[in-house]
């Protein structure tokens, strides 16, 4: 089941943060500094923070315990950027926390990832004469939700969701 995140959650959303980021993608940034969840005590201010703003935060739970967490934030330091942040245990939560951000009617939405991460990202040998994706593409699933490559830094890939995907279809049309 996936659900917004409540007051309840506090200890799950913690031990969850401190024990899944194996890619070290689940950060947010704050004043041009990377602010990892994995530490107890950002986790905590970030889960307050996304509670006091109104800072989307679903969580996907089985049996009481938290499976996956999709975070939708951003500081307004120079630009006003949404990122998203996607925290799972299996690509099939990463599959059903995507289908259920397409419902939420959100657009101008960022995901900043390591190139290592294959869940978000895949490598092509075919593509990589292309200046913009240097061969990178996004994985199936990001593809489906709209997301594409804007930038490809030196560890790192920008993607962008600019209009929602129902209306993609229908423009194709």
């Amino acid at each position: 089941m996936i659900r917004t995140l409540n007051r309840k959650d506090l200890s799950n959303f913690i031990y969850f943060c401190q024990t899944r980021d194996k890619y070290s993608d689940f950060y947010v940034t704050k004043n041009n500094k990377r602010l990892f969840l994995s530490n107890a005590n950002i986790a905590k201010k970030v889960f307050y923070d996304c509670l006091k703003h109104n800072e989307k935060c679903f969580i996907k739970e089985d049996n009481d315990c938290i499976s996956a967490v999709l975070l939708i934030t951003g500081y307004k330091d120079r630009f006003d950027r949404k990122y998203v942040k996607i925290l799972t245990t299996s690509k099939d939560d990463y599959r059903d926390l995507l289908r259920y951000l397409q419902w939420q009617k959100l657009s101008n939405l960022f995901i900043k990832s390591r190139k290592d991460n294959t869940n978000f990202i895949k490598y092509n040998e075919r593509l990589k004469d292309n200046p913009i994706t240097k061969g990178y593409k996004p994985a199936y699933f990001i593809r489906r939700s709209g997301f594409k490559i804007i930038a490809v830094r030196d560890k790192e890939v920008l993607l962008k969701k600019e209009e929602y995907r129902y209306e993609y279809n229908k423009k194709r049309n």
